[in-house]
């Protein structure tokens, strides 16, 4: 993967200045596009076809080579369409987008949205639709933009976007590099182009095809008071109740009440309440916020063994 060069000069705009003309295309290799000025034009000799994909461009005026550069294809988009070759498309029939229903992308006539120029991403507003292009007013220019390269919405990502093959800068990846997959990031973007961190603190840009999703682990579902902590337990309400304590002093004098099933534990001064849920001759006590429940086992006799010792039923609590 190598760096994508960034086109900023305004030169090149200024050269090409118009009215906008295409809609996004593949460029044709040795057609010579005439610019709305009548002066200007621009020939596509050869385009790498790798990632990223940079084209050769001549740059003529008044019917001279003016000078050759190098061009992505994103910016080479945005100078083809100052330049005269074909109509903008149809005018879109009425529908969803034409009636302040979002389309199935998602967007609906006023959206605000963010275009690609040759120097950045601008917001602007959709004028028209149809199908993926859109005709945005960005600044002082109406401009067709083709959604998902050049145009995209305000805000986070959504499952179209997702679908599209967009990533957000900022976005926890993983790039395949060198026939490895290893754990990356986003740092910015260009077009359907991404640079993005590599191993040995290095950077280098690559597409979604070589990208992937970093699965984000849910959250556990808090658990709400009186449901049990997992499937299979049942209170212990009406089934153990009363105060339990060790038996003959021996011990670290530890002391549960059962109560409506509560349980409250009571320890060299301390005091904790937990829920209590049983399972056949098990007692699990289950503390709030906590993943770890305290087992206890029901002997034949009706003492419990706890992980602190054996403790038998008390009179009164």
């Amino acid at each position: 993967m190598t760096p994508i060069p960034h086109v900023r000069s305004l030169a090149l705009l200024a050269l090409f200045a118009g009215p906008a003309q295409l809609l996004a295309q593949e460029p044709q290799i040795g057609n010579l596009y005439k610019c709305a000025n009548g002066q200007s034009g621009l020939k596509v000799t050869k385009c790498s076809g790798g990632s990223p994909d940079v084209c050769d461009v001549e740059l003529y005026r008044d019917g001279k080579l003016l000078n050759t550069v190098q061009l992505p294809k994103a910016n080479l988009g945005d100078l083809m369409r100052m330049c005269q070759g074909s109509a903008p498309p149809a005018a879109a029939a009425p529908g969803a987008a034409n009636l302040g229903q979002a389309d199935a992308n998602g967007f609906k006539i006023g959206d605000e949205v963010r275009a690609a120029t040759a120097g950045g991403w601008y917001v602007g507003k959709i004028l028209r639709a149809n199908g993926d292009a859109y005709f945005v007013r960005l600044g002082g220019a109406d401009v067709w933009k083709t959604y998902p390269t050049e145009l995209r919405r305000i805000g986070p990502l959504n499952d179209q976007d997702r679908a599209r093959g967009l990533f957000e800068v900022g976005e926890k990846v993983q790039v395949n590099f060198e026939g490895s997959w290893v754990d990356s990031k986003i740092l910015t973007e260009m077009g359907m182009e991404y640079q993005v961190e590599l191993p040995g603190n290095r950077t280098g840009w690559t597409t979604g095809q070589n990208l992937r999703r970093v699965a984000v682990a849910e959250k556990p579902t808090a658990q709400k008071p009186g449901e049990p902590p997992r499937p299979g337990l049942t209170s212990c309400a009406g089934k153990i109740e009363g105060r339990y304590a060790s038996a003959g002093g021996a011990g670290p004098g530890l002391t549960i009440v059962f109560k409506s099933g509560k349980a409250t534990l009571r320890m060299m001064g301390d005091e904790e309440e937990a829920e209590c849920w049983m399972s056949g001759r098990k007692i699990f006590l289950h503390k709030a916020g906590e993943t770890e429940d305290i087992p206890i086992d029901i002997n034949d006799d009706g003492t419990l063994d706890t992980p602190m010792g054996e403790i038998r039923k008390k009179g009164g609590a």
